[in-house]
């Protein structure tokens, strides 16, 4: 089954990508008017929920399958209708776009139905497998250790929903109430993002052939879980949990409960690490830990509602996602796809990690010049070092968004190809 799981996150991140590389140009100096405005609010909720939430979440439960052995087709089935749900309501451009943070939403019944089944298939995989997470949750396999503890953040970022729920208020006012059903549950995601990103880490290490076994980082989840479990609270001890009080307390908990765990690991991980610039495992979790601290070091220089905001969380995120990447070349030969990786696979890390980085320097500079987030067009200014900064994140797209395909497009040649020698 993990192999369907496999499969549905590929699929996911392809689709999010394209939406990605629509939503990129819309905002282009020269090349957004090219684009329709109407539809560039769709395309942004489309690729967040497909490229970042879906494919994360449906890799992460890949990852369940191969560390405990556990199948749950109930939970692929629920998960993949919800999968078409969302894709066809983005795609088609129907309902109400809300543009709220963490789950971007479309008020409309095919997208809402979509993603509560999605997350009801996700809730109850999770449930599945959570007593063997609580067996390994202090292993000192750093991998067992890993994916033990993001079993549970992922709990408590399904629990979260039910205070956050009851604090969300009036659905007619949407944005807020989306913003606030999300605002918990989306932090703690983040913390199970962290845990995800430890075991890709950790895994390239492995196949790049050094063995880990963690001493006291080994507690370290114990920072993670409590931390989400805070969050979780933020809707009780907050009467509105998007008051400027909650956003600093959460603010806060990010910075110590997962910035400082991350960097140790992180070291842990480098110490012992030796390059070869031939080999996308080495690429791969070089230029992971580069997106990363990218990302890290825009959020500690300090941050507002601007584009700086997400080129924070695009370093952060695609961290995973180049990581994710290099974990699937190694997978389409387990799976017996393919005995031998091509030539591809050797320059796409680079291409799709460079791009990367273009991309988020380009919307930092942008922000900090007041470029703001979430709009279509460049309109807004004239300023030079805007227009400059938005053409290194339109060319940065370009490359992301080319390396991303090619990634999607090998890995399904490698599927089909195999099928089709069986058949």
């Amino acid at each position: 089954m993990d192999k369907k799981w496999f499969l549905l996150s590929i699929v996911s991140l392809g689709l999010g990508g394209f939406l990605a590389f629509v939503v990129a140009m819309a905002r282009t100096p020269g090349v957004y008017k090219y684009f329709p405005p109407g539809y560039f609010y769709y395309a942004l909720i489309g690729h967040v929920d497909l490229a970042i939430v879906i494919f994360l979440l449906s890799f992460t439960i890949l990852i369940w399958s191969r560390t405990y052995k556990k199948d749950l087709k109930l939970a692929f089935y629920l998960s993949s209708l919800g999968f078409v749900g969302v894709a066809l309501s983005a795609f088609l451009g129907k309902g109400i776009a809300v543009s709220n943070n963490y789950l971007p939403t479309i008020v409309h019944p095919l997208f809402l139905s979509g993603i509560a089944l999605y997350f009801l298939g996700f809730t109850l995989y999770a449930l599945y497998v959570s007593k063997e997470a609580l067996l390994t949750l202090f292993s000192k396999d750093p991998t067992k250790n890993s994916v033990a503890t993001s079993v549970v953040l992922g709990l408590l970022m399904m629990f979260a929903v039910i205070p956050s729920y009851l604090r969300a208020g009036d659905p007619s006012d949407t944005y807020i109430f989306y913003e606030r059903l999300f605002w918990a549950p989306g932090h703690i995601h983040q913390f199970l993002n962290g845990a995800v990103l430890l075991y890709a880490w950790y895994y390239l290490l492995r196949l790049l052939g050094k063995e880990k076994e963690l001493g006291f980082l080994r507690f370290v989840n114990l920072s993670f879980l409590f931390f989400s479990f805070l969050m979780l609270l933020v809707p009780v001890f907050y009467s509105d949990p998007i008051s400027r009080d909650a956003k600093i307390f959460t603010e806060i908990s990010y910075a110590i409960g997962l910035g400082i765990p991350m960097f140790f690991h992180a070291f842990n991980v480098v110490k012992d690490m030796k390059l070869d610039w031939k080999n996308p495992f080495s690429s791969a979790l070089l230029l992971s830990l580069c997106l990363y601290f990218l990302g890290v070091l825009i959020a500690y220089a300090g941050i507002k509602a601007d584009l700086r905001v997400p080129a924070h969380y695009h370093g952060t995120v695609t961290s995973l996602t180049l990581a994710l990447m290099a974990i699937s070349y190694r997978l389409v030969q387990e799976y017996g796809y393919t005995k031998k990786l091509n030539a591809l696979t050797k320059f796409q890390p680079y291409l799709y990690g460079l791009g990367m980085i273009m991309f988020i320097l380009g919307l930092y500079f942008a922000g900090r010049e007041g470029a703001p987030r979430k709009t279509y067009g460049t309109g807004y200014t004239q300023d030079p070092t805007v227009l400059f900064s938005l053409m290194v994140m339109g060319l940065g797209t370009m490359m992301a968004v080319i390396g991303g395909v090619l990634f999607v497009l090998y890995i399904l040649k490698q599927v089909v190809s195999y099928h089709e020698d069986k058949g």
